[in-house]
């Protein structure tokens, strides 16, 4: 045993003969302690003067080896009964270090290489060396730390004896009274029980950490811990870790090489050094290693960070040296669990997110609606909000939920509309339902997809239910009014019909009784029924407003919609049906190059089916003026209205579809014929026919003619008269 040094008295020796490279270093600090005895120094002051001796050793004597730096140094102490902490105890323990003669030759820069070791941990191991070494060192009694490693002092007597003492004061109670079995700790104690022996147990259920802990010498968090390991890296390590390891975007090699001056395999190699000293904090049964287990142990399934953080708040703390919260890096040490967002899930999100749509599948019903309680893995230690974060956590994984029902199927207007009725279980409007979508949708396309949609039925003008319920179905006023006819043999009492339609339907009195009076429908004696089918057409066409004929067809004057381009049918002048010889309730077809195209006369007046593909054809857009002509061989066609010109009379004859011409008296001829009127009419007759219909753009531009046509016409008017009186002279 390297014990020379001590021959002499040990009594007597000064700090400096304990440790003889002090007198080249302590002077530069001012100190003068290190000529004090030994032996005079108390053990308070001792621990702390070793703790100095640890600190310029490491500044003065990182070549020197552990036995140049202790050289009383006792080389046969088992480091197990050293009391170190568990990083240094491990770090040994990898070195094979089984007792301090093995540290001998180690230099002290050597040790600061070690695998995971900190400047912190290297001067917590020098400070049990340094105190080992005087011949009064209390080796076998040390059982803390003050330099460079996050712990803290254990004082026994501040409340180990305390705790014995109530212990022993309970125990002592229960046997005296006959409870022996009891526990001193494990069940309540009798209401009843003396209150020394109440104030003993309450003073052992309020200990806490900080009661034996104390906290002079710095934090035991886990975030002091991390900085601590991490304080051992260069600022290259650090900058690598924060930018690569933990960067939601990280750095390329090539950028971190170019920002260092250094080659991208140097950078890599910074970063696997610097990877695996923080690797290693995660495993174990260290300080770190244990927190990271509970965290393991409390993400099973989903758990909200917050709640994680509310159970160990240490987690919440940043670590300095790379600037990520404690959370951050232990998730980023450990593949079981995934943090993304507000969420802590077990293995990854799309783990969990299968899981929710498996679960979901489950207990949807045959609308794609299932109860929010059915996501049942939601851990939380605040059971009175796991209601929320279930709605929570589906919100997240982009579901619709209404009240306690969360919707899986919101793709198209028709499945949200179908689940949002299953929910409510009862009948509502279409503005109503996209009043619940979660989406912005426009309630005309819902009407649209539910009047093809076989789920659905309209059970009132506008309020829809799911087919499944048997609701009875709404046809609109007629619909209904023609099926209480059917019903009722034909015929139903008016006043009855109303209270019916009344009281099933949001309709009101005055309409129903102004529909059951109007075509299809006759009202005679207070008897509603269908009007004969013999019904005649009380406008004709020749008094029809913008139906004009020509020698070989009839042609109707529209202008294009965008109903018309949707496909629309579309309502005709009631002259129509005598065109196509329509009785009321019958259906025509005209032949046209794109198919047959329909007239029919079911409603109130007849009806155009689809001309969509006749525009498509031509390229037609809305606001196009064009005419309808339905010829009087059974075809059908549409033709585009020539544009106007500002010439009054070639713009009234591109009104009424006829070709334009420069003789004004064939073309006051075909204006008078279009409308009825006989060819020879006079200009003002003309223009009366056309107002009478009200056809007025047609007669204002007339009226403007009218002097010069009276004057071009009336002289050939004159000369035929004169032939006809010669003639009759002659007989």
């Amino acid at each position: 045993m390297a014990d020379e040094p001590f021959a002499a008295d040990w009594r007597s020796l000064s700090w400096v003969e304990a440790f003889p490279w002090l007198q080249d270093v302590s002077g530069l600090f001012g100190e003068v302690w290190w000529t004090d005895s030994v032996a005079d120094t108390g053990s308070d002051v001792r621990r702390l003067r070793a703790a100095r001796i640890a600190q310029l050793a490491m500044i003065h004597r990182a070549r020197s080896t552990i036995l140049e730096t202790f050289p009383g140094l006792p080389l046969d102490v088992n480091v197990d009964r050293l009391h170190l902490p568990a990083r240094a105890a491990s770090a040994l323990r990898n070195q094979s270090c089984a007792h301090t003669g093995d540290l001998a030759d180690f230099t002290i820069e050597e040790i600061r290489d070690w695998r995971n070791v900190g400047r912190g941990t290297v001067e917590t191991i020098l400070h049990v060396l340094a105190d080992l070494s005087v011949p009064s060192g209390t080796h076998c009694q040390l059982t803390a730390l003050t330099v460079g490693e996050s712990t803290r002092t254990v004082q026994p007597a501040a409340w180990i004896t305390t705790v014995m003492d109530d212990l022993a004061r309970i125990a002592d109670w229960y046997t005296t009274v006959g409870l022996a079995d009891s526990s001193p700790l494990g069940e309540p104690l009798p209401a009843w029980a003396p209150d020394e022996i109440l104030k003993a147990r309450h003073r052992l259920d309020t200990l806490t950490a900080d009661a034996i802990v104390d906290n002079r010498e710095g934090g035991l968090t886990v975030a002091a811990r991390i900085d601590d390991a991490l304080r051992g890296l260069d600022q290259r390590a650090a900058y690598v870790l924060s930018t690569r390891f933990f960067a939601e975007e990280p750095s390329t090699l090539a950028q971190l090489g170019t920002m260092f001056d250094v080659s991208r395999e140097r950078i890599r190699q910074i970063e696997s050094r610097a990877h695996g000293t923080i690797v290693d904090l995660g495993v174990g049964d260290g300080p770190v290693g244990l927190v990271a287990q509970t965290v393991r142990n409390l993400i099973n399934t989903v758990r909200p960070l917050a709640d994680l953080l509310t159970l160990l708040p240490s987690l919440a703390e940043t670590v300095n040296a790379v600037g990520q919260p404690v959370w951050r890096v232990l998730e980023r040490l450990d593949d079981t669990y995934t943090i993304a967002g507000p969420w802590c899930v077990a293995s990854t999100i799309d783990e969990a997110q299968s899981r929710t749509r498996a679960i979901l599948h489950q207990h949807s019903n045959p609308h794609g609606v299932a109860p929010v309680g059915s996501i049942d893995f939601i851990e939380t230690s605040q059971s009175a909000q796991l209601h929320d974060l279930r709605i929570a956590w589906l919100l997240y994984c982009g579901y619709a939920v209404h009240g306690d029902s969360v919707v899986t199927r919101t793709q198209s207007v028709g499945d949200y509309a179908a689940a949002i009725l299953s929910i409510e279980r009862k009948a509502l409007g279409a503005q109503e339902i996209v009043d619940r979508f979660s989406v912005e949708r426009n309630a005309s396309t819902l009407r649209n997809a539910m009047a093809q949609d076989d789920r659905f039925v309209r059970v009132d003008r506008d309020s829809w239910a799911l087919r499944e319920w048997e609701m009875n179905a709404y046809n609109g006023i007629r619909g209904s009014i023609r099926d209480q006819i059917d019903s009722h043999d034909g015929q139903i009492a008016l006043n009855e019909l109303v209270e019916h339609l009344t009281n099933a339907f949001s309709v009101a009195e005055s309409s129903v009784i102004s529909i059951a009076a109007s075509p299809p429908f006759e009202t005679r004696s207070g008897l509603v029924r269908l009007m004969g089918s013999d019904r005649e057409v009380y406008k004709t066409p020749a008094r029809t407003r913008r139906l004009f004929r020509h020698p070989t067809a009839w042609r109707l004057r529209i202008r294009i919609t965008e109903e018309h381009l949707r496909g629309s049918s579309f309502p005709a002048p009631i002259a129509i049906a005598s065109i196509a010889d329509l009785r009321f309730g019958e259906t025509r077809s005209y032949s046209s190059p794109l198919g047959s195209q329909t007239v029919t006369w079911t409603g109130t007046q007849p009806a155009f089916g689809t001309i969509r593909r006749l525009l498509a054809d031509r390229a037609i857009d809305v606001d196009t003026d064009g005419f309808l002509v339905l010829g009087d061989d059974g075809s059908f066609a549409f033709e585009p209205a020539r544009s106007m010109t500002g010439d009054a009379l070639t713009d009234a004859m591109s009104l009424i579809g006829a070709s334009p011409t420069a003789d004004r008296a064939t073309a006051l001829r075909v204006l008078a014929a279009a409308i009825g009127l006989p060819e020879e009419s006079p200009v003002a007759g003309v223009i009366d026919g056309y107002r009478q219909r009200d056809d007025s753009d047609i007669a204002d531009l007339l009226t403007n003619l009218r002097h010069v046509l009276e004057t071009d016409i009336l002289p050939q008017r004159q000369t035929r008269k004169t032939e006809i009186d010669e003639i009759l002279d002659l007989l």
